[in-house]
């Protein structure tokens, strides 16, 4: 007690139950951040289980947004890693197709925009938000040509030429 008449003592058990409830929302949140990462590199085409491994999730992470998984070796270096995170950030969106405003929700807001890309309708289009080009086309969808059909042939007439004189006789005669 103090001299206002004021007790400020807080009991053990009192301190604890914040502290388990920040732990259990904690775990949770990064519960479903490892699923949402997980769909995430199964959209990209990388089995989900890499996720749980330490430096091979990092390297699957940089080659799903810069192309080259080696890049993440750029997080080592002080300070620059800063700016690599945020360029990450903004490859990343590029990379299934979102805004720069989806990017800046990366950057700031990381897990929340994690989970909307892994758990959302969003398709990998590939590093940089560009498609890897195809040897060969698709089955089942037919191939574009830009230009029109060009007859190498002019038109003829399928019809012989007909005399130009008149086949029937005049009437009357």
């Amino acid at each position: 007690m103090t001299e206002s008449g004021v007790n400020y003592e807080v009991s053990g058990a009192a301190a604890l139950v914040p502290s388990i409830i920040g732990a259990v929302v904690g775990l949770a949140v990064m519960i479903v951040s490892l699923v949402a990462l997980a769909k995430i590199f199964k959209k990209a085409g990388k089995p989900g289980w890499h996720v749980i491994i330490p430096f091979l999730n990092i390297y699957d992470l940089f080659e799903i947004a810069w192309g080259n998984g080696i890049m993440f070796l750029l997080l080592l270096v002080p300070f620059a890693n800063f700016v690599v995170t945020i360029i990450l950030d903004i490859k990343l969106a590029k990379a299934f197709g979102k805004s720069t405003g989806f990017a800046v929700g990366l950057i700031f807001l990381g897990p929340i925009f994690m989970w909307i890309l892994g758990f959302g309708a969003d398709e990998y289009i590939g590093p940089d938000g560009i498609a890897p080009q195809m040897a060969y086309p698709q089955q089942g969808y037919p191939q574009q040509n830009p230009y029109p059909p060009q007859n190498p042939y002019p038109p003829q007439n399928p019809y012989p030429p007909q005399n130009q004189q008149n086949p029937y006789p005049p009437q009357g005669s």
